[in-house]
């Protein structure tokens, strides 16, 4: 009986831990997914940005430079982020309910490891989107109105990356982590 029991509740803490995994896996899939869909409408402002936009005869070329890298950065960036999404969320669901044993622990733990280099080129796509619309200021408008745009652009680029600062410190302060 004792034996019987053991067993039974060893069994227990393994499908609460494999309850406690999908609860992760599923956290980490749903970001990805909002953070892939942010991204790739990044990549359509930026596709438009490279198509539409015609800077003035005779404008300065390095401006033009930096415009155009600026806009082919945030699009590749977005792209990448879009495709690494993407690959996530079709090969992580597959190991994770496919899968040996384990599988979802390795699912997850693959998820965790990849989140950083999302975060990080969803951050440079939408940096350089921001930094283009700063350039691109400099090219079609007054040097009035460019100077006022250009505070504002730089105002909210600050801004988003003191907001998500202070956010990633307090959550994880909130919880221990440091």
């Amino acid at each position: 009986m004792l034996a019987a029991d053991k067993l039974l509740l060893q069994s227990n803490l393994r499908q609460n831990a494999i309850k406690l995994k999908e609860k992760e896996f599923q956290l980490h899939h749903d970001n990805f997914s909002n953070v892939g869909t942010q991204s790739a409408v990044l990549a359509g402002f930026a596709i438009t940005a490279l198509i539409e936009f015609q800077p003035p005869a005779g404008s300065n070329r390095t401006l033009k430079f930096l415009y155009y890298i600026s806009v082919i950065v945030s699009l590749s960036m977005n792209l990448i982020c879009v495709s690494n999404t993407t690959a996530l969320s079709v090969f992580g669901t597959g190991l994770a309910l496919r899968g040996p044993d384990g599988a979802m622990v390795r699912a997850v733990e693959g998820m965790y490891e990849e989140r950083k280099q999302i975060f990080m080129s969803f951050a440079l796509g939408l940096f350089m989107i921001l930094n283009a619309a700063l350039v691109g200021s400099w090219l079609i408008m007054t040097f009035e109105a460019a100077v006022g745009c250009n505070i504002v652009i730089i105002i909210c680029m600050r801004r988003i990356y003191q907001q998500v600062g202070n956010t990633h410190y307090d959550m994880h302060a909130r919880v221990g982590l440091g």
